[in-house]
């Protein structure tokens, strides 16, 4: 719901002003199924659909595009501190390491700039190639 709301509060600025850009962010568990992360991934499943369909709502001044991050070295993954989980993140990763939060400010930077000018109702997998959630961070016993 605060995506929509922060987007329903932007737009008639955005659309004084001659348009402009909103990017979401999602998550790779938004995308792919994992123990432990139901709740989670439901609500960034939903917010990449939402962007999706934003994107033909305000189309064609306003742009909305999502990205969705797999597993970044931010706060957020202050579970992951011990350097078996980082290296069971890590192993999981194509590329072996995890992302850093300029990755994730470079994409936005992109969709929101000329260069992302013809580009509208997608999602970028910012991801380091992960086709599997982050395993073992959080308990699954419920």
């Amino acid at each position: 719901m605060g995506a929509h709301a922060l987007t329903t509060a932007a737009v008639p600025f955005m659309l004084e002003a001659g348009g402009g850009a909103i990017v979401n962010i999602s998550s790779l568990v938004g995308r792919v199924a994992g123990r432990g992360w139901a709740a989670y991934g439901t609500a960034k499943a939903a917010l990449s659909h939402y962007t999706r369909l934003a994107a033909l709502d305000l189309a064609p001044r306003i742009r909305v595009n999502a990205i969705e991050p797999g597993s970044i070295a931010t706060s957020a993954l202050d579970g992951a501190s011990t350097p078996e989980i980082i290296e069971k993140l890590e192993s999981a990763i194509p590329l072996r390491r995890m992302g850093d939060p300029e990755h994730i400010a470079a994409t936005v930077l992109y969709l929101v700039s000329p260069a992302g000018a013809y580009v509208t109702g997608k999602i970028l997998e910012v991801d380091g190639g992960s086709q599997l959630p982050p395993d073992g961070l959080w308990p699954t016993d419920l």
